[in-house]
């Protein structure tokens, strides 16, 4: 409201309110933008970190089953030893696999949530360009999206490396 009626006293530079009223010290315009941005933002993420958390937890139920993790034990090793320095590397491969497709589908999550929530991002203008057959935006986004995919599969592979030594990029 504030915005509307007097925009010659509030400056945009991002076009993202929780930016510019940091910007423009107005602290009650950051707080509202967050406000709304509340329930889009669970929207997109109660989901993604429930199958996480569901991966990471089969991951390590499954890795502690395993010889070494006994190894570890009958040696004396501590829970917290067995579990962060052993276990957890092992249990991170297939969580960061899922979580680099999760950032890819996050992208097409983000259709349904910004035409809902009627946020104006890369989503609605999808959705928008669909419903009216604009067919060069619909090419350009898919491709945007194929991108998306291609870059997260990448630093997928490169995260294996970093957490696993024994896989080497070659």
């Amino acid at each position: 409201m504030f915005i509307r009626e007097n925009p010659d006293r509030f400056r945009q530079y991002t076009h993202m309110y929780t930016i510019d009223g940091l910007l423009n010290g107005r602290l009650d315009i950051t707080l509202d933008a967050l406000k709304h941005l509340f329930m889009p933002v669970m929207t997109q993420v109660v989901v993604i970190v429930a199958l996480l958390m569901r991966v990471m937890r089969s991951s390590m139920i499954e890795e502690i089953s395993k010889e070494y993790i006994l190894t570890a034990r009958a040696k004396g090793a501590d829970k917290r030893t067995i579990y962060f320095k052993h276990a957890r590397k092992n249990a991170l491969i297939p969580v960061v696999t899922v979580a680099g497709w999760l950032v890819a589908f996050l992208m097409e999550g983000s259709i349904a949530v910004e035409y809902i929530f009627t946020r104006q991002g890369i989503g609605w203008w999808l959705a928008s360009s669909a419903i009216s057959l604009d067919i060069p935006v619909l090419m350009g986004v898919c491709l945007f999206f194929g991108l998306v995919y291609v870059i997260a599969n990448l630093i997928i592979d490169i995260l294996y490396a970093y957490i696993d030594p024994r896989i080497r990029l070659t």
